[in-house]
C-alpha cells in the first residue's frame, strides 16, 4: 500500500477514498473497515469548498488590487503630464522634483504600497501648498482616493492570503490524516490476512495506489506462518 501524496490534488484524495471504500465493503471479510473511509468521503465537500473559497479569495483580490494600481498609475501619469506643463517643461527643476524625484514613468512601476504612501504622504500634501488657482489642485482628491483605495485592496488580499494559509494548513491535516487512516486500515487487513490465510496480494486490494507516491512498509508479514511439524 502506497501513501497518497501530500501535493495530490484533493480529486485525488477523493478517488482514493471512495475506491478503498467500495472495495472494502464489496468484501465481507472487510466490510467493518469501509464505514471509517465513509465518514471521511461525507467530509471532503467542507474540505474541499473552503480551499477553492481561498483560492477564489485571492484571485479576486489580485483583480481589485490590479484595477486599483491600474486606476492610480492614470490619475498620477495624467497628473505628471499637467505638472510638467505647469512646471515649465523643466523635468530637473524643484517645482517638478518635489512631486516626482524620478519620470513619473518610473515612479508608477515602482512597488504599489510605496507608490500609494509616497502618494498620500508627499504628492498630496504638497499640491495643497498649491496657489488656490493652480490647475493641479484638481488632482489631490483623486489621487488621495486613488492611493486609499490601492492600499485598502492590499490590505485586503493580506487578509486573503492568510487566511489561505489557514486553508491550506487545515487541508494538509485533513490529508495526514487521510493517510494515517490508510496505514492503520491496511496494518488492520494485514492481521485479517495472516489470521484467516487470505494470502500477501488481499490486503492491496483494497488500495489503489496514486502515482510516485511513498511506500509504507507492512506491519507484518502477511504469509500465514508455517504449519507445526507432524507428531507421532
Amino acid at each position: 500500500m502506497r501513501q497518497i501524496p501530500i501535493s495530490s490534488s484533493l480529486l485525488t484524495y477523493l478517488d482514493e477514498l471512495e475506491f478503498t471504500e467500495a472495495a472494502t465493503a464489496a468484501d465481507p471479510q472487510a466490510a467493518e473497515f469501509a464505514p471509517a473511509f465513509e465518514e471521511e468521503i461525507a467530509g471532503w465537500p467542507e474540505v474541499s469548498q473552503r480551499e477553492r473559497a481561498a483560492r477564489r479569495a485571492i484571485t479576486r483580490a489580485d483583480a481589485v488590487v490590479a484595477v486599483g494600481n491600474g486606476q492610480l498609475d492614470a490619475t498620477t501619469l495624467r497628473f505628471g503630464d499637467h505638472c510638467f506643463l505647469e512646471t515649465g517643461r523643466d523635468r530637473k527643476g524643484a517645482a517638478f522634483r518635489k512631486f516626482f524625484p524620478t519620470a513619473p514613468s518610473a515612479f508608477v512601476n515602482g512597488a504599489l504600497r510605496k507608490q500609494c504612501e509616497r502618494t498620500r504622504d508627499v504628492i498630496v500634501p504638497e499640491i495643497a501648498k498649491l496657489a488656490a488657482d493652480s490647475p493641479l489642485r484638481a488632482y489631490a482628491t483623486p489621487l488621495l482616493d486613488g492611493a486609499k483605495a490601492a492600499l485598502a485592496a492590499l490590505a485586503a488580499r493580506a487578509r486573503a492570503e492568510g487566511n489561505a494559509a489557514t486553508v491550506a494548513s487545515d487541508v494538509r491535516e485533513w490529508k495526514e490524516g487521510v493517510n494515517r487512516l490508510r496505514t492503520t486500515t491496511h496494518a488492520e487487513l494485514v492481521k485479517v490476512a495472516v489470521e484467516r490465510r487470505l494470502g500477501r496480494a488481499w490486503p492491496e486490494m483494497f488500495f489503489r495506489s496514486a502515482s510516485g507516491s511513498a511506500e509504507v512498509d507492512d506491519a507484518e508479514p502477511v504469509d500465514p506462518p508455517p504449519a507445526p511439524a507432524p507428531t507421532g
